[in-house]
């Protein structure tokens, strides 16, 4: 039987290991919450910084540090991951989709503008962007539709924790937050999230909500407290941190090692007959690897699976999942550009877990089904 060849990571660090070793030997005390936080300040440089337990948790409370309210508008794009969206209508407020690129999978800026200018009033509150597979959408031309529009700008960079945009980090403080996910993206074992700020009255409504709208004076016995506001429980734990001190620890040679993944998929992919390769850019940091197969997608799936290659798919259309259709009556052509991605697109493994030969086998494997394609 063939070694399998999984699509994200998931053996667990080593450093991990022997970072439990050394809590063990210290009296068993973990504080790593605020040595995480700071690393990411540092990382991003933004002091506005928030961690939480996921990435959805973390929409979450951007929607609450917004005041998101009932009958509220929210744009975000149709091809996006199903939290997007669902954080939007737990406020039992509206998402509103907009078509992707056919060529980058982001959202189509064009249509942006187009959908905002149809939506002419105050209860449109904010677009929330995404990153797709890593290639950083155009985020100064966001900006420029969010003003003209008077919109909110939310990012979802969940994809992106790492990259930067005309070589500005990701997560710096333009937008009004910013998301971010530790772990679902890289090892698919631990999951954790925190969030960065433009303004400080944003920052500290959501370090309020995000301990139950707790606070705790100073002065008093810390274990009295008083309730502000109605919050939830969206912290990040000790443990969780302890292992996205781990993983922040190789970000970085995670991210040239996909980089060095991709120039080879490049390399070997390029000119088969039944495949197209995704958009090159220097900035772009390869979360995914997203392939389109002319025709039969699902079939040419099943011949990698079969050779013990796993993939995925990013992302099947919002309005194609049955709560979203039903709730808002679309219709199979309402994002044509959307369709016509997702009948064709085709992930491939793409992580720091794959050694040189399971890429070449990757590749061997492709090429052949792509030889024997119908």
């Amino acid at each position: 039987m063939k070694e399998r060849i999984t699509f994200r990571e998931r053996a667990i660090p080593e450093s991990y290991i022997e970072a439990l070793r050394r809590v063990r030997e210290n009296g068993g005390l973990i504080e790593s919450v605020e040595k995480v936080e700071s690393v990411l300040r540092q990382r991003v440089g933004n002091e506005m910084v928030l961690s939480t337990c996921n990435s959805t948790s973390a929409l979450h409370l951007a929607m609450c540090a917004l005041d998101l309210k009932r009958g509220d508008k929210v744009v975000c794009s149709v091809n996006a991951f199903a939290d997007v969206p669902e954080v939007v209508r737990h406020f039992d407020a509206e998402p509103v989709f907009v078509d992707c690129d056919p060529r980058s999978y982001n959202m189509d800026l064009d249509k942006l503008d187009e959908t905002l200018s149809r939506f002419k009033t105050r209860k449109m509150r904010a677009v929330v962007i995404n990153h797709m597979a890593g290639l950083p959408i155009d985020i100064d031309r966001v900006h420029e539709i969010a003003q003209k529009h008077g919109v909110f700008v939310i990012e979802d960079a969940t994809d992106a924790f790492g990259a930067t945009y005309k070589g500005r980090v990701i997560g710096n403080g333009e937008c009004e937050i910013t998301v971010f996910g530790i772990g679902c993206k890289m090892d698919n074992i631990f999951d954790g999230g925190f969030m960065t700020f433009r303004s400080e009255e944003c920052y500290s409504r959501a370090k309020l909500l995000r301990n139950h709208g707790i606070t705790i004076d100073s002065d008093e016995l810390d274990y009295l407290y008083d309730i502000e506001d109605i919050g939830c429980q969206y912290r990040m734990n000790e443990h969780s941190a302890l292992y996205a001190e781990t993983l922040l620890e190789k970000v970085d040679a995670d991210i040239e090692r996909r980089r060095e993944i991709a120039s080879v998929y490049f390399e070997r992919l390029e000119g088969l007959k039944h495949l197209t390769l995704p958009l090159k850019s220097d900035e772009h940091i390869y979360t995914a690897f997203i392939v389109e197969i002319d025709k039969n997608r699902d079939a040419f799936a099943r011949e990698l699976i079969k050779e013990g290659i796993e993939v995925g798919l990013n992302y099947v259309p919002l309005h194609l999942t049955k709560y979203y259709k039903e709730k808002y009556e679309f219709k199979l052509f309402d994002f044509p550009n959307v369709l016509g991605v997702y009948q064709r697109v085709l992930s491939l493994p793409i992580h720091g877990g794959l050694s040189d030969e399971d890429v070449r086998r990757i590749c061997d494997v492709v090429t052949e089904a792509d030889r024997r394609h119908i």
